[in-house]
């Protein structure tokens, strides 16, 4: 039955079916099929069961929160504002406007936890600049579709709420354990940009005086104290991720509606529509991959992925390379979200059984499907890049490449290094 229901999953996935109807129409099939061939059907009631109780989640609550409060500062004329602050911070460097967008992406990190909110956003500003600043176009897109990966790393996240429900973890922990990650990996970028830029003879501006900084300081101030807010709450203790969600709603309303504005009753139906579809597609989703999961599940797939994997080797360095691997694999044909549900249920065992701290787990997992974002063929970065700048995909696709290349150092480090991951939830424990 696990053949059968990955055969499917996958046949389904060539005939360009969307994901969420994917993981749902698989295991009803195989649900169904059990009524037929086998003498221990499974009952039919475990399908409302599962599509019900996977999306019955408080903690997933926050994602509709956190998606709703990235869609209004996005519209509020933050995005405008935090790129000339970063400029004047990072510009003056080899690479300077490059430098100011994977220093954006950190930003907007902590506001959306939507890698793919985060990449529009910026992207939308920042590549034409980029291309006026001589940047190739390709090029141009590569830099923001590799620097927001960084936005489901840094918290708040939604790939890590989504794990922290599905492994009964806390999301509070394992946000804490994805802020050095995260910045980590804009780090390695920032220094990969500095020697391709300082190679080319690329464009930089003029070192900012202190003045000015604080004039940039001053203008991004608001926006900058909200991330800070809400990790603020979540890490003292003051309000969970979901409550912090809510403040950051209130928080964007103020600063973008009162302070700045730049929202209007159209715009108000605008966030409110792209709100609901995004979180509407994710839900539905969840809900579909949970009923996938325990299908799977079901039919032993923990065991014989498990027997599968120590039949090449029980030590450790040699799993997590083969977890990796797997991840990677996953990550160029199918979407982050589908690939936690899939893959959770089964890792999390799989890493208890070889002494893995589930938190640093869960930020391997994290990272390995964010390098997805960047991989064809299904890498949804790529194509939203490629969308702003005009240009052909397969030339993103090359211009990603070191990038790529950087990303898996980093994951290489975070995989075989978990201090770099567990160093603050023990820390702050």
């Amino acid at each position: 039955m696990v053949l059968l229901l990955f055969g499917l999953l996958f046949l389904f996935i060539l005939l360009g079916m969307e994901l969420a109807y994917v993981l749902m129409l698989c295991p009803v099939l195989v649900i169904c099929l059990t009524h037929f061939v086998s003498d221990f059907p499974i009952p039919l009631e475990v399908i409302p069961q599962y599509l019900f109780g996977g999306a019955d989640s408080f903690s997933l609550t926050a994602i509709p929160l956190f998606i709703l409060a990235g869609e209004i500062m996005n519209r509020g004329g933050i995005t405008t504002k935090l790129v000339e602050f970063c400029k004047k911070i990072v510009g003056h460097i080899h690479g300077g406007l490059a430098q100011a967008g994977v220093l954006l992406n950190v930003i907007m990190a902590g506001i959306s936890g939507s890698s793919l909110a985060d990449c529009t956003a910026t992207g939308s500003v920042l590549i034409p600049a980029l291309k006026k600043d001589g940047y190739p176009p390709e090029k141009a897109a590569a830099v923001i579709a590799s620097a927001s990966t960084v936005a489901p790393i840094i918290p708040p996240s939604i790939p890590l709420i989504i794990i922290g429900s599905i492994a009964s973890i806390s999301v509070g922990k394992l946000f804490l354990a994805g802020v050095v990650p995260g910045l980590l990996m804009a780090l390695a970028m920032m220094i990969y940009l500095y020697f391709y830029a300082k190679k080319r003879g690329m464009k930089r501006s003029e070192k900012a005086t202190w003045g000015e900084r604080f004039a940039a300081t001053k203008t991004a101030v608001l926006p900058l104290l909200m991330p800070i807010i809400i990790l603020g709450c979540i890490f003292t203790g003051i309000a969970s991720p979901t409550e912090s969600a809510v403040i950051g709603v209130i928080y964007a309303l103020i600063v973008s509606g009162l302070v700045y504005k730049e929202l209007s009753w159209k715009v108000f139906y605008e966030i409110f529509l792209n709100t609901a579809v995004s979180t509407g597609t994710i839900m539905l989703t969840v809900a579909a991959g949970v009923l996938f999961g325990w299908v799977a599940t079901y039919n032993n797939i923990g065991d014989l992925f498990g027997s599968l994997l120590f039949s090449i080797s029980e030590n450790p360095i040699v799993v997590l390379l083969m977890i990796n691997l797997v991840l990677l694999i996953l990550g160029m044909v199918l979407e982050t979200i589908p690939i936690i549900l899939l893959m959770a249920p089964i890792l999390f065992p799989l890493g208890a059984a070889i002494g893995i701290d589930p938190v640093h787990l869960s930020i391997i997992i994290t990272v390995n499907l964010m390098i997805g974002l960047i991989t064809p063929p299904v890498g949804l970065h790529l194509f939203i890049t490629a969308s702003i700048a005009k240009i052909p995909i397969f030339s993103v696709i090359k211009a990603s490449f070191p990038f790529f290349v950087v990303l898996l150092v980093v994951l290489a480090l975070l995989t075989y290094v978990p201090q770099l991951s567990l160093f603050l939830p023990q820390l702050l424990s």
